[in-house]
């Protein structure tokens, strides 16, 4: 079993560790979003959360979170995920250990 990741990346790159938990509400307010949208990742352990109007706000690209989302995809996806993201492990909110 892999470590439990909690962090935040920004779309500069920058990557910023949590200490622990988030509620939901603390995540919305950290990344700047309104309404999100999650995406389980690779390990299927962890899930990347992210804002779901990143594109209409016009947020820049997040290079790193786009490569996360991109090994879930179908092959040929080109759909980019914009802003800060978090992400934690799916044990935080209930999911899979």
């Amino acid at each position: 079993m892999s470590a439990a990741i909690r962090k935040v990346i920004h779309a500069d790159g920058t990557e910023v560790t949590l200490d622990g938990p988030r509620t939901i509400e603390q995540i919305r307010h950290r990344i700047g979003a309104d309404t999100l949208d999650v995406v389980r990742l690779r390990d299927r352990a962890h899930m990347m959360i992210v804002d779901d109007l990143g594109h209409p706000k016009g947020l820049p690209v997040n290079e790193k979170a786009t490569q996360l989302y991109w090994e879930v995809c179908r092959p040929g996806t080109t759909h980019q995920i914009r802003g800060s993201v978090v992400i934690v492990p799916d044990s935080d909110f209930g999911g899979d250990q």
